[in-house]
């Protein structure tokens, strides 16, 4: 394990190769496609946005989720500032990577009367229509996917109280719009949290997807999209109750879809995480894995979206500051190699490729043996995106993949109940044995990575309540489940046993750039 302080395990001095696969919008959904859900890159300074692409890169990735809060981009009627958000997606599309929009956040003007800003749900479908309708258009071609609205299903995100009806006339003002202005463009629906029905305030995923079917959402969407946290349960493990257990919510979600002839859509996972302040750095690195695993198990399941890059305050021990792969210093917890090992072993290809040789990087943990990764494809890399210098295959018998396996083999010896997840780990590990024949003679001249320059943290403010479901399995199933980590601004619900995640986006108040500050500040 990489020790705190320590530089990144993805730096340029560890023989490192951003992999930008192909120069497109288009977003591979196989359901072995892996991305980064990073709602904090609307805050970030450009530098930092730079780096924290850059690292995504190295890890494999090569897809992201972006925060485009309405809030913070027409603060003021028909009055838009697109600095920031254009700055993210142009650093995106440079790097080739595939971006996916969840729009959300509502503007004070536009809520409903008595309702908070960007947690408050639109007073009018066609006001928010028209914005997601401009911003399909200014980046149409760029921008592959989109979310209308993020976990609807609480009140966190739908205050005071859920309402699938509502949210089903918001989806079929804004399908028309997006699909007007970029007609190649994936719209994505429901875009529903974890959590269990509690009152008027959580709604759980599958009894609300029933709802949207019953209000006419079928032919306004896609795809469908869900967060399935839960930092006591993980993944592959239903519950006792099925509304405990997000493994079970999916099937349920699935079986809603079939019911109402959907059966050729996904269902994609763009927010999924685990923050180590609720287990530790083990314990996430066991619960990716095994979520990678059991999620690419079904055949009706899409692309997945980690939540999130880095962590806001390593040492802190609210559960919203630490779900990064890595650290706030940069340095890479056990969970980043999950990913690197992940993206090796399932090319995260897109159509017309050509082939490009990838090395790794060393991994201080495996005692500087380095892993071999397979062939994988690429097309239009610009030079400017890929760092690296030539790495040499180890061959030692120590691999990283050991390392890995023994870290959960560590984890399950400290908690039993993880102790379904050793086989996948184990599984998934020793195919990348097999790949370990082919190491990149290519060298490419690295490109600078700026230093990070600590500007501005995501403004918002997070009052998160939860940290875990108030249950295991076993309890009681009339409670919220602790949902995201996806923050505010991305707007996950974090749903927890209060249902409340904390509010939207900071970046309602806009971010901060380097070079310029949101007018919406």
């Amino acid at each position: 394990m990489v020790a705190a302080g320590a530089s990144t395990l993805f730096s340029q001095s560890s023989n490192v190769v951003a992999l930008p696969f192909v120069h497109t919008a288009a977003i591979n959904p196989s359901n072995t496609t892996v991305g980064f859900a990073d709602s904090d890159l609307y805050g970030m300074s450009r530098a930092d946005i730079d780096r924290t692409l850059d690292e995504m890169q190295a890890m494999g990735v090569n897809n992201v989720r972006v925060l485009i809060p309405w809030a913070g981009i027409e603060l003021v009627d028909d009055f838009y500032y697109w600095n920031t958000i254009d700055y993210v997606v142009d650093a995106a599309d440079a790097r080739g990577m595939g971006i996916l929009g969840v729009v959300n956040s509502t503007p004070a003007w536009a809520t409903e009367p008595g309702a908070p800003a960007v947690a408050g749900p639109p007073a009018s479908p066609e006001e928010y229509a028209e914005f997601v309708g401009a911003v399909a258009d200014r980046y149409e071609g760029r921008i592959g996917a989109y979310e209308v609205w993020n976990e609807p299903n609480a009140y966190t995100f739908w205050y005071p109280a859920p309402d699938p009806e509502a949210y089903t006339e918001l989806l079929q003002a804004a399908y028309p719009a997006i699909k007007a202005a970029d007609p190649d463009a994936v719209v994505i629906g429901g875009v529903v949290g974890w959590v269990t029905d509690y009152g008027d305030l959580a709604i759980s995923p599958a009894r609300y997807v029933d709802a949207m079917y019953d209000a006419g959402a079928q032919g306004y969407f896609d795809a469908l999209s869900y967060h399935p946290y839960h930092y006591t349960l993980p993944f592959s493990q239903g519950g006792r109750y099925p509304a405990i257990s997000p493994q079970d919510q999916l099937e349920l979600m699935r079986d809603a879809m079939v019911a109402n002839g959907d059966e050729d859509k996904l269902i994609w996972a763009s927010e999924y995480g685990q923050p180590t302040s609720q287990g530790g750095e083990l314990k996430q690195a066991a619960y990716l894995q095994d979520f990678l695993t059991t999620w690419s198990s079904y055949e009706y399941t899409g692309p997945s979206f980690v939540y999130t890059t880095r962590d806001r305050n390593t040492g802190s021990t609210d559960p919203q500051d630490t779900f990064g792969v890595l650290r706030t210093d940069w340095s890479a917890k056990p969970a980043a190699e999950v990913i690197r090992l992940w993206t090796a072993t399932h090319p995260q290809t897109a159509p017309d490729p050509v082939t490009l040789t990838a090395t790794t990087a060393d991994v201080a943990d495996a005692d500087d043996e380095s892993l071999s990764v397979a062939p994988m494809t690429a097309t239009e890399v610009p030079e400017s995106t890929v760092a690296t210098t030539t790495s040499t295959p180890s061959t030692a018998t120590t691999t990283v993949q050991d390392a890995v396996v023994e870290a959960v083999e560590d984890a399950v010896e400290a908690a039993p109940e993880l102790a379904p997840m050793a086989e996948a780990v184990s599984a998934a590990t020793d195919t990348t044995d097999e790949t370990d024949t082919a190491a990149s003679e290519n060298t490419v001249e690295p490109t600078d990575t700026p230093e990070s320059t600590d500007t501005t943290e995501s403004t918002e403010t997070q009052d998160e309540s939860d940290s875990t479901d108030s249950t295991d399995s076993s309890d009681s199933n009339d409670v919220t489940g602790s949902t995201s980590g996806s923050t505010g601004s991305s707007g996950s619900t974090g749903s927890s046993s209060t249902g409340s995640s904390g509010s939207t986006s900071s970046s309602s108040t806009g971010s901060s750039d380097s070079d310029s500050s949101d007018s919406a500040a």
